[in-house]
């Protein structure tokens, strides 16, 4: 497997850290995908465009 210099560097990072420091990093990872995958699946609360009502047509 082909690693860049900066996924190497974090894969070194993460080999240093202590067992707490990879599971409260590992946790904190979990919580941000969580977080981005629930707004995700929000639904979109944007209110459509109004349409001009025929009246308003100045032809």
């Amino acid at each position: 497997m082909d690693l860049t210099v900066d996924e190497q560097k974090l894969l070194a990072d993460f080999r240093r850290l202590s067992p707490t420091g990879r599971t409260e990093l590992l946790e904190y990872a979990i919580t941000v995908i969580r977080s981005s995958i629930a707004a995700a699946e929000e639904p979109d609360t944007t209110p459509a465009p109004l349409e001009p009502s025929p009246e308003a047509d100045p032809r």
